[in-house]
C-alpha cells in the first residue's frame, strides 16, 4: 500500500477508534484490532504490541521496533514490525509508524485515565474533549511529517496546519494559517482546486489525485510555476460523523513526472530512431528475453511479421534452435559484456526454406537508472553478399594459383615507376637462376634470343590509344644449362587514377614441347597431304574403272533381263497351250507338272523385274524437282484397284506435303509399300491402311544421329494391320532376297522392302519399321523436304 493511502486508511481507522473511545470500549479490545488492522497493511507484515512499562528487545527476525512513549516521556511498550521478505523500511515509513504509535498510545493512555475517579473526566463531554485533545497532539506530529500535509477547517477551507514542507511548496513566505485557501492561494481559482474541496467537504468522500499538475505564484510576481502532486483530500469527521475539516496530504512529483517525461520523450524519440533505422534493432526485455521494440529492417530479415512482439526470442525464431545466438543472448544479459560478432554465419528462414545467411552484429546490455540489467539490444547489419563475393574471390585466386600451377605458367611484373621487374620462381628458373637467387632484368634479356620483341611489345602497349596489351612469343636460352626454351607472354597496362600507366602485369608459359609438337605436326600433315594427292589420283582411276565396270553391268542387266525375257515368254506360251490342250484329257501327271511349269515362270519373271529396278536405282543421275506424293499414291491406288476390291480394303491418306524426289522412285517405293500390306493382310479382319505424314520437331531430329540437324525433315507412316512380325526381324526384312514366310504361304522375291531402302537412301533419308505379331506393322520414311 503507497504511503498517501496508507495515511488515508490511517486517519479513518482513527475516527472509528475514536468512537470506540467515547463508546468505552476497554483498550484490551481496541489493541488486538490494531494490530490486526496493521497486519493487513501488508501482506509479509506482522505487528506485535507489547504494552508493558519496559520496552522489550525486538526479536532476531524483526525489521523495525517503534517505541509507545506517551506524556512526560513515559514507555508504555513497543510495537515490534516483523517483515517475513526480510525487508527494511523506507525512510518515509518511519514517520507513518511513528503516527501509528502515537495512535495507539492515545488508546493506552486514554483507557489508563477512564478507570481513575478523576473527576474532570467523568462525562462524555470532557472525555469527547480529551479525545479531540489528543488528536491535535496527533495534528502537531504531522508538522514534521515529510509530506506536504495541511488541516483545512469548516466549508471556507481555513488553514489550521500547513506544516512545513506544504509551506516550502507554496512559498515560505506566505502567511495563509486563519486564512481560506481562496485567500490565501488565489491563483487556484481557475485550476478546478475549490470545487474538489468543495465537493469533498459536501460528501464526505475523499478525493486521491494522481500527477495533478498545479500552477502555484510562489514568489507573488504573477508567474505560476508549474508542479505536479499526487494528494488526497481525506475528509475528517466530529464524533457526529459530520465533516468538520479536511486533510491534505501530498507529494511532489515535479521532478519524477519531468524525469519520466522526459524518459517518454528520449524512449519515443529512440523508438522513432529505432522504426526508421535502416538497421536492423531489437531490443529484448526481462530474464526470458520477450521482444519489446523492433523496427521494419529486423523483421524483413526474420521474415516475420509484428505477431513477434511480446513473444520471447526463442518462441519468436525457433530455427535458430542448435545455433549458439540463445546461449549468447543469454550470456550478455547475465554477465553485461557486450558481444560483438563479425561476418558471423546465422541460418534463417528465407522463402520457407532454411538459408545461411551472415551478419555483422552486437548484442549490447541495457541497464536501469541502478545500473540493473534489464534487456539486450540487438543491432545488425547483413553482410552476406560482401561474404559471399569474399568467398567467391578467394575461391577465384585459389582457382586462379592453381590454374597457374597447374599449366606450369610464370607470373611476372614491371613497375613502370620504379622501374623494378619481379618474377614468379618458375620463370625465373627458365632463365637459369637458382631458388632464392633473383635474377636481374639485365640477366633476363641476356638470356632472350631477340630483346628486342619484349622490347617493342611494351613501347606499342604504353602508346595512347593502343590496347594496352602484350601478347608474343620469344625464345629464351639458360645460361646455366643452355637449353633453349619457346615463351609465351601476355600482358596488361594498367593506369593509375590520373589515366597513366604505373604497371604492367602478365603471365608467361613455356610453349616448348606445344611448338615441338606443332612442328612434327605439320611435318606429318605434309607427308599425309602427299600421300592423299597420290591416293585421290589412283582413286580418280579406279572411280573411271568403276564407272566403266558400272555401265557394263547395266548393260549386261539390261541384255540379261531381255534375253531371259524372250525364252520366258515362250516357255509361258508353249506350257500355255499344252494346258489347254490337255484340259479335256484325264492325264492329271502332265497338268500338275505343266501348272508347276507356269508359276516358275510367272516367278522367274517377276523376280527379273525386280531385278531390272533395283539395278536401275544405282544410277546415280538422279534429277530431284518438286513432288506431290497426294498424286503418286493415287496412281498406285488404281494399280492396286482389282486388289483392294477384292479384299475390301480401307485406304486412309492424310494430306502429305510436297518434297523434292524423284518421282518415278518414289512411286515404286510406295507401289511395294501399299502392296505389301495388301499382300500381308490378315484373313479375319478387314485390312486397313492409313497413311500421314508430319514435320518433324528439332527435339525428334535429336533422336536419330543420322540426320543432320540442320535441314527440315518429314516423316511419312505407312501402317496397317496385318500380320505384322517380331521386331527382332526389323532390320533383316530390308535385306535383299530375304523373305519371313515360304513362297508357298506368300509370293513375292524378297525385294521389294531392299528397292523400298534403296529409294530411301537415293534421297538422303532413313526407313525403319515398328511391327507386332498379328497385329500389324508400320514403315517409317525420314525424308528432306529439300534436297
Amino acid at each position: 500500500m503507497g504511503q498517501v493511502n496508507r495515511l488515508e486508511a490511517l486517519l479513518a481507522y482513527q475516527t472509528s477508534i475514536m468512537e470506540m473511545l467515547l463508546e468505552h470500549v476497554p483498550a484490551e479490545q481496541i489493541l488486538p484490532q490494531i494490530t490486526s488492522w496493521i497486519n493487513s497493511l501488508e501482506k509479509d507484515l506482522t505487528a506485535t504490541i507489547t504494552p508493558i512499562e519496559t520496552p522489550v528487545a525486538a526479536p532476531a527476525n524483526s525489521s523495525h521496533t517503534v517505541p509507545l512513549t506517551g506524556k512526560q516521556g513515559k514507555c508504555h511498550g513497543s510495537l515490534v514490525l516483523s517483515y517475513r521478505s526480510g525487508k527494511q523500511p523506507a525512510t518515509t515509513d518511519h514517520h507513518f509508524w511513528k503516527l501509528v504509535a502515537r495512535t495507539i498510545v492515545m488508546v493506552i493512555e486514554h483507557g489508563t485515565t477512564s478507570g481513575t475517579n478523576h473527576i474532570s473526566q467523568t462525562d462524555d463531554w470532557t472525555e469527547a474533549q480529551l479525545i479531540n485533545k489528543e488528536r491535535e497532539n496527533f495534528y502537531q506530529l504531522l508538522m514534521d511529517a515529510p509530506a506536504v500535509i495541511a488541516v483545512l477547517s469548516g466549508p471556507e477551507h481555513v488553514y489550521l496546519l500547513a506544516n512545513k514542507m506544504y509551506m516550502q511548496t507554496i512559498g515560505a513566505e506566505r502567511e495563509i494559517v486563519g486564512k481560506p485557501i481562496r485567500e490565501a492561494l488565489p491563483e487556484l481559482a481557475d485550476q478546478g482546486i475549490y470545487e474538489l474541496l468543495d465537493d469533498v467537504y459536501r460528501t464526505s468522500q475523499p478525493f486521491i489525485g494522481h500527477e495533478i499538475e498545479i500552477g502555484l505564484d510562489k514568489y507573488g510576481t504573477g508567474i505560476r510555476e508549474n508542479v505536479f502532486f499526487n494528494f488526497i483530500y481525506q475528509p475528517i469527521k466530529d464524533a457526529t460523523g459530520k465533516v468538520f475539516q479536511i486533510l491534505v496530504h501530498a507529494i511532489d512529483v515535479t521532478q519524477s513526472v519531468m524525469q519520466r517525461r522526459r524518459a517518454e520523450q528520449s524512449e519515443e524519440r529512440f523508438k522513432s530512431f529505432v522504426a526508421q533505422s535502416p538497421t536492423p534493432i531489437g531490443i529484448y526485455v526481462g530474464k526470458e528475453l520477450r521482444i519489446h521494440t523492433i523496427n521494419d529492417a529486423i523483421l524483413e530479415a526474420w521474415e516475420k511479421d509484428r505477431s513477434v512482439i511480446g513473444k520471447t526470442f526463442r518462441e519468436a525464431l525457433p530455427e535458430l534452435e542448435g545455433q549458439p545466438f540463445f546461449e549468447l543472448l543469454d550470456n550478455v544479459y547475465e554477465t553485461g559484456i557486450t558481444h560483438h560478432a563479425v561476418e558471423e554465419k546465422v541460418l534463417l528462414m528465407r522463402n520457407g526454406v532454411l538459408t545461411p545467411t551472415y551478419y555483422n552484429f552486437t548484442y549490447t546490455a541495457l541497464r536501469n537508472e541502478h545500473g540493473e540489467i534489464y534487456g539486450v539490444m540487438n543491432t545488425a547489419m547483413e553482410v552476406t553478399e560482401q561474404v559471399k563475393a569474399k568467398q567467391q574471390l578467394a575461391e577465384a585466386e585459389e582457382n586462379l594459383r592453381t590454374a597457374i600451377e597447374v599449366a606450369k605458367l610464370g607470373d611476372w611484373k614491371i613497375n613502370l615507376q620504379t622501374g623494378e621487374i619481379t618474377l614468379a620462381e618458375r620463370k625465373q628458373a627458365w632463365f637459369g637462376a637458382l631458388p632464392g637467387e633473383p635474377i636481374t632484368a639485365e640477366e633476363a634479356t641476356a638470356c632472350m634470343t631477340d630483346p628486342s620483341i619484349m622490347q617493342q611489345a611494351i613501347e606499342n602497349a604504353l602508346q595512347p590509344g593502343s590496347d594496352r596489351i602484350i601478347n608474343i612469343e620469344y625464345e629464351i636460352t639458360n645460361f646455366r644449362t643452355g637449353e633453349k626454351r619457346m615463351i609465351q607472354t601476355s600482358g596488361k597496362v594498367l593506369l593509375d587514377d590520373a589515366a597513366q600507366p604505373y604497371i604492367i602485369v602478365g603471365i608467361s608459359q613455356d610453349i616448348t614441347e606445344e611448338r615441338q609438337r606443332q612442328q612434327e605436326l605439320e611435318r606429318l600433315v605434309n607427308e599425309r597431304t602427299r600421300a592423299l594427292s597420290l591416293a585421290n589420283e589412283e582413286l580418280q582411276e579406279v572411280n573411271k574403272s568403276l564407272e566403266k565396270v558400272n555401265n557394263n553391268l547395266e548393260q549386261y542387266a539390261y541384255v540379261t533381263s531381255h534375253d531371259l525375257q524372250e525364252p520366258l515368254r515362250k516357255i509361258k506360251i508353249f506350257s500355255d497351250i499344252l494346258l489347254n490342250r490337255s484340259a479335256d484329257t484325264t492325264d492329271t501327271f502332265t497338268r500338275k507338272y505343266l501348272s508347276k511349269i507356269d508359276i516358275s515362270v510367272n516367278r522367274m519373271t517377276a523376280l527379273i523385274s525386280d531385278l531390272l529396278n533395283f539395278s536401275r536405282l544405282n544410277r546415280s543421275e538422279n534429277t530431284f524437282v518438286p513432288t506431290d506424293i497426294n498424286l503418286i499414291i493415287e496412281e498406285v491406288k488404281e494399280d492396286f484397284e482389282l486388289a483392294i476390291r477384292e479384299k475390301n480394303v480401307t485406304l486412309n491418306v492424310s494430306p502429305l506435303q510436297q518434297i523434292a524426289a524423284v518421282p518415278l522412285q518414289i512411286r515404286q517405293l510406295f507401289f511395294n509399300l501399299i502392296g505389301n500390306a495388301i499382300k500381308f493382310s490378315r484373313q479375319d479382319m478387314t485390312p486397313q491402311i492409313n497413311i500421314s505424314g508430319h514435320l518433324l520437331s528439332a527435339a525428334e531430329i535429336s533422336t536419330h544421329p543420322q540426320l543432320n540437324p540442320s535441314w527440315s525433315w518429314y516423316e511419312i507412316i505407312v501402317s496397317d494391320n496385318g500380320i505384322g512380325f517380331e521386331q527382332r526381324h526389323a532390320e533383316k526384312i530390308f535385306t535383299l532376297f530375304q523373305r519371313l514366310h515360304t513362297r508357298d504361304v506368300y509370293s513375292g522375291t524378297g525385294i521389294g522392302l531392299a528397292l523400298c531402302e534403296k529409294v530411301v537412301s537415293n534421297h538422303h533419308g532413313i526407313i525403319y519399321a515398328r511391327g507386332v505379331v498379328n497385329e500389324g506393322a508400320s514403315f517409317h520414311i525420314l525424308i528432306p523436304i529439300k534436297q
